[in-house]
């Protein structure tokens, strides 16, 4: 499975899950695209690989913006999105804690269907928030 990181998201955590899942390929956002292409531009493209990725997000942004909401709720895509609280982390806590929830987000992505979860800061399980389609 491809794992597709966004930049909201610290390089150097994408960095460490690829080291570290040696069974997938973590791809972080700016090794593909450049750093002001917009949400729905690269949402769309990655949506046309093969095969498609499961993005992993630190933006909440993108699950509140009508506009890339929309385009988000036309792909086959499968969004994790890392809750509030993450980003404030420091960063040997957000490290081991990544670790700790990255088999649960390897876990909830297969079967592919495409769908949004949510990855809270104090569990080590990720929520089932809806399909896709249904954003």
């Amino acid at each position: 499975m491809h794992f597709f990181i966004d930049r909201n998201v610290p390089v150097a955590l994408a960095r460490m899950l690829g080291h570290y899942d040696r069974q997938h390929s973590i791809i972080y956002l700016d090794d593909r695209f450049g750093k002001t292409t917009p949400d729905s531009e690269w949402l769309s493209a990655i949506a046309d690989w093969d095969p498609i990725p499961v993005v992993v997000s630190g933006d909440g942004r993108i699950l509140k913006n009508p506009a890339e909401l929309q385009v988000l709720r036309g792909l086959p895509l499968t969004f994790f999105h890392f809750a509030e609280g993450w980003a404030q982390m420091p960063w040997k806590e957000r490290a081991w804690k990544a670790i700790r929830v990255w088999p649960e987000v390897v876990s909830a992505a297969s079967p592919r269907r495409p769908s949004i979860f949510r990855v809270p800061v104090s569990t080590v399980k990720v929520e089932f928030i809806r399909l896709t389609r249904d954003l």
